[in-house]
């Protein structure tokens, strides 16, 4: 039986696992590229319409990918993307929080409230996203030399340069993305 990830390998789909990114990285034809949404289930924790925050503080595996295989770091951020839904955010040390972090550790996702529009009104209450524009952009690649045995030092420069070189990206680009000029991306 055909299950729905089988389908979508043809589009270039693959599993976040070592062992893929391994392979694809490691293919000799030029133009190989790998996206990872670092912050995954976590972040989407703290999805909240106005908020910039992103979970990379300790997710450092990407940094340790680019260095085994001389692959550049390109920062790339969406504005927009917290807006399009609302999320129920519960404070943390919540129980309602806890039982979140719980189910994602069980289950690898995070279970949330959200909502969006109707399907024949915007002021209605329904399941589509909200109208609104989402800007992509992507900041100036940083090259990484290789290293098949990366030291955590090594991990830990460019893991800071990426998340400068990110933060920078943001401040460049926020006003003109509709982002008031006070509001800082934060990492947790």
């Amino acid at each position: 039986m055909r299950t729905t990830f089988h389908l979508l390998l043809p589009t270039g789909l693959c599993p976040v696992s070592r062992q893929s990114l391994d392979f694809i990285l490691s293919q000799p034809q030029l133009g190989q590229a790998v996206v990872i949404m670092v912050g995954g289930a976590h972040e989407a924790l703290y999805s909240v319409p106005g908020e910039h925050c992103l979970t990379l503080q300790k997710r450092k595996g990407f940094v340790r990918l680019a260095l085994r295989h001389g692959a550049s770091l390109v920062p790339v951020y969406s504005f927009g993307e917290n807006d399009i839904f609302r999320l129920k955010a519960f404070a943390t040390g919540s129980w309602q929080h806890w039982c979140q972090l719980t189910f994602k550790k069980l289950m690898g996702f995070s279970p949330c409230i959200f909502w969006g529009r109707g399907l024949f009104s915007a002021t209605s209450w329904g399941l589509l996203p909200f109208a609104v524009p989402i800007t992509t952009v992507v900041g100036r690649p940083i090259p990484v030399p290789q290293s098949l045995r990366p030291t955590e030092e090594e991990v830990n420069h460019y893991h800071a340069l990426y998340m400068k070189a990110l933060e920078q990206l943001f401040e460049e680009h926020k006003e003109s993305c509709g982002v008031p000029a006070s509001t800082c991306l934060t990492f947790i």
